[in-house]
């Protein structure tokens, strides 16, 4: 049992750091701007794939999914920046003044903020499930947030775990923050994730009887 322990840390440790090396590299290969979607999207698909089996994951796979997702990832990732950027913006408008009313509106812009990321985070695994349209995609993505408040603060819980470690160690960025987030992201919601799973077969299955 302790040998088999040692082995899954091992594993895991050796998946995290290698797809966070990966993500890197392919980001770097984007240009940050243009490597980030693809590489986030790549990193993902990984994970849902081929779990904790770090000898799958090459670096041959990795350019294929990126360059596979390069166009359609960058949309998402550029709509989601811009989007954020436009949030954040508004907050550091919105501190410049006093009174009530304007922490209120700072509170709710920083609640949309969070709202945004992990709605982003749900594009990234659901693109990696379905092949769905862009509308029917964030439309999943929107409505998987709300379907159990605790998945949803067990993201925002390890997402800021995750941010405030490697705030303290910056090292970490190179090595396991990027793909820890993910792969926790991945674990938490997967019983939202599969929840989804089972409405969708069911559905098909329905409009297969019909036919």
């Amino acid at each position: 049992m302790e040998s088999t322990g040692i082995q899954r840390l091992f594993y895991l440790s050796w998946t995290v750091i290698k797809l966070n090396l990966l993500f890197v590299l392919f980001s770097l290969a984007g240009g940050i701007i243009f490597g980030v979607g693809p590489a986030l999207q790549m990193m993902t698909d990984f994970i849902l794939e081929e779990g904790m089996n770090y000898q799958a994951i090459t670096v041959k796979r990795a350019f294929e999914s990126w360059k596979a997702h390069f166009k359609r990832s960058n949309c998402y990732f550029l709509l989601f920046l811009f989007t954020l950027g436009f949030v954040f913006y508004n907050i550091y408008l919105a501190v410049q003044f006093t009174g009530i009313m304007w922490l209120i509106i700072t509170f709710i812009l920083f609640f949309v903020s969070l709202i945004l990321v992990i709605f982003y985070i749900y594009m990234l695994l659901y693109e990696g499930s379905y092949f769905i349209s862009t509308i029917d995609l964030m439309k999943l993505s929107f409505i998987s947030i709300f379907l159990n408040l605790g998945v949803f603060f067990k993201v925002l819980f390890g997402v800021i775990s995750i941010v405030a470690l490697t705030w303290k160690m910056k090292g970490l960025l190179l090595f396991t923050s990027f793909a820890l987030i993910m792969m926790w992201c991945a674990y938490v919601t997967r019983k939202n994730r599969q929840f989804i799973d089972g409405k969708l077969e069911q559905n098909e299955a329905n409009l297969q009887k019909t036919v």
